[in-house]
Formats: C-alpha cells, structure tokens, sequence
C-alpha cells in the first residue's frame, strides 16, 4: 500500500508494501477480526494489533527485508503468493522463499496462511523467527 489512506488487499499491493515496509500500513488491509496463521508460531494470531506486531517485527529484526512475487495464483476469495524474500540477517546478505495463502472478505484480509521452513530461515537470517510464541 502507498498511503495511509488507501484499504484493502490485492497483489499488487502486497508487492507494493513489501518493496518498502511499513508496518503501520498494514491495518488499512485487515478485517478487524483477522486470523494469520504464521509459520513457527503454535497458535494464530486474532486481529490487527496482533497481526501487525508480526509485521513488525520481522521488519525490525530484518530492517531491509523485501519481498518480491514470484508467482500468484486466485480461485474465488483465495490467493497464493509465492515470494522471495531478501535481507540482511547475522550471516549477511540471504534470501529465501516461502507461500501466502490469503483469503480475502470484500477487499480485506480476513485470514493468512504464511508458510516456509522455520530452520532454513533461521540457517540463513543467523535469527530466530520474529514472531515465535
């Protein structure tokens, strides 16, 4: 997203974000009653305030994390994201690839589903999993 004032979710945006992060835009494209599904974490997060902190905090632990779709794929509500992630981590430079599988009510997230192998990204980031519960 661009602006603070633009809501809601599409592809594009998502790259758009992702190209340079910034967490407080986030809510603008959340269901207040979010769910997001994240790798290494036992339990999902429920609403905004929890699915941004996890936002947030991939991106302060990465602070030159970006993302880039390397394939998409919809069916009705339904969009799979398959991104390449590139930052800097303990070990320098890394990237890695994992799938967002987001389901969208009107043009809000309403549930995410962020999978990739926990152990490589912590093998190549040098850090634990941000988010881990």
């Amino acid at each position: 997203m661009s602006t603070t004032e633009q809501r809601g979710w599409s592809v594009d945006a998502f790259e758009a974000f992702w190209s340079q992060p910034d967490p407080s835009l986030v809510p603008g494209a959340l269901t207040d009653d979010v769910v997001g599904y994240w790798a290494g974490r036992e339990e999902p997060v429920r609403g905004r305030e929890a699915y941004t902190r996890c936002i947030a905090e991939l991106v302060e632990a990465l602070p030159d994390v970006r993302l880039e779709v390397a394939e998409q794929a919809e069916r009705g509500e339904f969009t799979f994201i398959r991104w390449i992630m590139r930052a800097t981590g303990r070990h320098g430079p890394f990237e890695f690839s994992g799938i967002d599988r987001v389901r969208r009510r009107g043009p809000l997230v309403a549930e995410n589903v962020i999978v990739f192998d926990t152990a490589e990204f912590e093998a190549r980031s040098g850090i634990p999993v941000p988010w881990r519960a």
